[in-house]
């Protein structure tokens, strides 16, 4: 018997190209559940997301079969970094078997109801565990992976992540701070004053929730990725954008989303890429590293207002939207607290 297979570079393109495509799929489908009649479990849209999975699972089998043929035993036929990401194919098509039955069953959903699906939750389940395989690949190999070539598969299946974060709290993915987004003007002593007021008071109250959630997303795969490797010059840009874009061109309908999304996700990605290639903020350089998760959110949080008040003017009053942008800091600083709590003497 050999020993276990090493790591394959194609073999980590291939699972992160596939990664991004199953999930950029499900935000497709999601467009497609809001603005399409849907009737079946037979859709161009579950086609696209299935087909990726297909063709990952054909990559799977040939590199197996390859590396059998060498003489590797079952267990020695994968990376290391694969042993366990491989069962996210069998959980996958499980949940698929499911999601067919319960769109068969209990009809097809749609809005808030097709993200929080349980059969939904499933397949993105089964996809997390399989884009795990090129993150703990490159990991596995970090001493010789640093090239923007050997890393950037580590970068896709975290974007991969980042989708389907996005995919799961998409209810929560636009703050709707710009002026489309404002509730009914409150016009004193009519009818409909009171109601206006609490639309009001909701809707800012959501808003400044969703911004401090972003800002909690952006940071969190920030700061967990300069943990535990310091990426090339691109590659956190390439992260934000591959990672956010989805959601925002499946919600953006008649409003500036995508662009102002797109915007925040690049300067976002710029200004983490030079905070690494000037400081390289690690857990054991706190200063550098709490620097890093508080500039990080803040970035995102500060060009998504400026952007939304250039595109759209918001609505939140100052008071409101600086003190949101703020929390977004604050949000920063307590991960970076959490990132350094065992490597700091008490």
């Amino acid at each position: 018997m050999r020993s276990a297979a090493p790591r394959s570079l194609y073999l980590d393109y291939a699972v992160g190209i596939c990664s991004v495509w199953i999930a950029g799929g499900f935000f497709l489908d999601a467009w497609a559940h809001g603005h399409v009649p849907i009737e079946s479990f037979f859709t161009p849209y579950h086609a696209l997301f299935y087909t990726g999975m297909l063709a990952m699972t054909v990559v799977f089998a040939a590199f197996v079969a390859r590396n059998r043929a060498r003489g590797c035993g079952w267990r020695e036929s994968l990376p290391p970094g694969y042993r366990l990401a491989v069962l996210g194919i069998p959980i996958f098509f499980a949940a698929g078997v499911g999601d067919m039955l319960w769109h068969f069953f209990l009809g097809v959903e749609e809005g808030v109801d097709a993200l929080l699906s349980p059969t939904h939750q499933l397949l993105g389940f089964g996809l997390f565990v399989l884009s795990a395989g090129p993150i703990r690949s490159v990991l596995f190999d970090r001493a010789n992976s640093t090239t923007f070539a050997k890393q950037f598969p580590l970068v896709l299946a975290l974007a991969s992540w980042l989708i389907l974060v996005h995919f799961g709290t998409a209810y929560a993915f636009d703050p709707g701070a710009g002026r489309t987004n404002a509730p009914p003007s409150t016009a004193t002593f009519s009818p409909d004053y009171m109601t206006s007021i609490a639309i009001g008071y909701y809707k800012i109250a959501s808003g400044v929730l969703t911004m401090i959630l972003q800002a909690l997303i952006v940071a969190a795969f920030a700061l967990w990725s300069a943990s535990r490797i310091s990426l090339r010059p691109g590659s956190y840009t390439l992260l934000y954008l591959i990672g956010t874009i989805p959601a925002a061109a499946a919600f953006t309908n008649a409003t500036p989303l995508l662009a102002v999304t797109g915007l925040a996700a690049l300067a976002t990605g710029v200004v983490a890429d030079l905070l690494v290639a000037r400081f390289d903020p690690q857990p054991e350089n706190a200063r550098a590293y709490r620097i890093f998760a508080v500039a990080v959110p803040m970035t995102y949080a500060a060009v998504y207002l400026l952007a939304v008040l250039a595109a759209d003017r918001l609505w939140w009053d100052w008071n409101v939207a600086l003190g949101a942008w703020m929390w977004t800091g604050v949000v920063g600083f307590a991960l970076s607290l959490i990132g350094t709590a065992r490597r700091e003497p008490a």
